[in-house]
């Protein structure tokens, strides 16, 4: 009986089972990014949509941040990379929405993103979300169709803060562990 506990936790000690979740977690941000761009691709193609526009990505308070900004060129370009979809360039993007006045991709501007969409020749627009989770980044993407302003297609992956990213949040930590007093620990401020 003893023996057949030992052959047990043997077995399951070299069981792949148990490491599934820890090797996902630990999966690269390439391969990540990648697995991303694939999901937006393949909504993509399956929507009949072969030029899409990238939009700035947002925190959850929904500001576009140099973050935000990152992840929308990257997934462009990772798309580009795999030569199946045409990417615009989001500089023409985001000039066109400011000539035209569009504030926003949502329902009530359809007209208005119509003809953003007809003067860059997009076929859908990709809007992003993303938060930081313990793992990482957790980035959330739509695929909007320029009639009516709708989503078509999601995607969702979570990106470890590793690679490219690691350099956005080490600049970030560093700011909020500083401040005067630790710097300076016998500094006292009289009036003059």
């Amino acid at each position: 009986m003893r023996m057949i506990g030992w052959l047990i936790l043997f077995f399951a000690l070299l069981s792949p089972f148990p490491y599934l979740t820890s090797s996902w977690a630990g999966a690269s941000y390439e391969e990540n990014l990648k697995l991303l761009a694939d999901a937006i691709t393949e909504g993509a193609v399956k929507a009949k949509k072969q030029r899409l526009a990238f939009l700035n990505f947002t925190d959850s308070q929904g500001q576009s941040t140099p973050v935000g900004q990152f992840l929308a060129e990257e997934l462009g370009t990772q798309i580009m990379l795999a030569a199946e979809l045409t990417v615009v360039d989001r500089t023409l993007t985001y000039s066109t929405l400011k000539k035209l006045h569009v504030d926003r991709i949502d329902p009530d501007h359809a007209k208005a993103v119509q003809r953003v969409a007809k003067a860059i020749r997009t076929d859908a627009f990709i809007s992003g979300v993303y938060i930081e989770t313990p793992n990482g980044l957790q980035v959330t993407t739509k695929l909007i169709r320029p009639s009516n302003a709708q989503p078509i297609g999601a995607a969702r992956a979570t990106l470890p803060k590793a690679g490219p990213l690691n350099s956005f949040f080490k600049k970030r930590s560093f700011r909020s562990r500083w401040s005067p007093s630790k710097v300076l620990p016998n500094l006292h401020l009289r009036p003059a």
